[in-house]
């Protein structure tokens, strides 16, 4: 009975160990300036969106607030869920949005990627907490069946110590 506890005991706390720790040291933790300009080089490489007529609004999520007055090409303005309710209602039609976000694959290795979020604004008199008179309903468009692909992935360059593109979905890279 004695050996039978010390074997559970041990088995349980070796799995315990092996899930809270992460291979080769890598961490979930960036500096925020740094992804920051990686957003910022990833905005401005997406020549298919910076070459096409009209606005590309981007998503004020955590990520948009910071990197909104950073050098963003002028193709893209930054508006809060509000604002982009109330320009879908004033232009009746439902608007296009980006929602940024990243994923850190390793210490070396960062995605960024672009979601696309329809946006529709409707005017009436809604009853939800409370007597309204707006509407926002909310879209995420479906990227496919290919399985994870990164729009973007950076790859650090350690004997520059720079971050380089290593992958853009939508520009051919040279070889």
């Amino acid at each position: 009975m004695k050996i039978t506890f010390t074997i559970i005991a041990f088995i349980s706390l070796s799995i315990g160990f092996c899930q809270n720790s992460k291979p080769n040291g890598m961490s979930n933790s960036i500096n925020p300036k740094l992804l920051d300009s990686l957003y910022v080089v990833a905005l401005n490489n997406r020549f298919d969106w910076i070459l096409q007529s009209g606005w590309n609004y981007v998503e004020m999520n955590e990520y948009g607030t910071r990197i909104k007055n950073l050098n963003v090409s002028d193709r893209y303005k930054f508006l809060s869920n509000e604002e982009l309710i109330n320009l879908s209602i004033k232009e009746k039609k439902s608007l296009s949005m980006l929602r940024v976000v990243h994923k850190i694959v390793a210490e070396d290795t960062i995605d960024i990627n672009f979601g696309n979020v329809s946006v529709t604004g409707k005017q009436k008199i809604y009853f939800y907490h409370g007597l309204r008179f707006k509407k926002g309903y909310f879209d995420i468009i479906c990227g496919g069946t290919d399985g994870y692909k990164p729009d973007i992935r950076f790859v650090l360059d350690e004997q520059k110590n720079s971050w380089k593109i290593l992958n853009n979905r939508f520009v051919k890279m040279p070889e």
